[in-house]
């Protein structure tokens, strides 16, 4: 995979706003504050299916496209 370490720390990324939902819902933060944290996490999931979007798909592959 061409871009493996960016994908990797796109994931690394992804996780933190996970854990940082978890912290909001644990503080009772505004609903703006979770909400802007899944818009950012969702823009990364975006990145992602992007970058492997523009991997080369192998002759044994049957996947025909990245779900959105």
């Amino acid at each position: 995979m061409r871009y493996r370490n960016i994908v990797l720390d796109k994931t690394t990324v992804l996780e933190a706003k996970l854990k940082n939902l978890e912290t909001i819902v644990q503080r009772q933060q505004p609903v703006s504050d979770f909400m802007k944290t899944i818009n950012e996490a969702k823009d990364i999931v975006n990145e992602i299916a992007d970058f492997v979007e523009r991997e080369e798909r192998s002759a044994g592959e049957i996947n025909t496209g990245v779900r959105r």
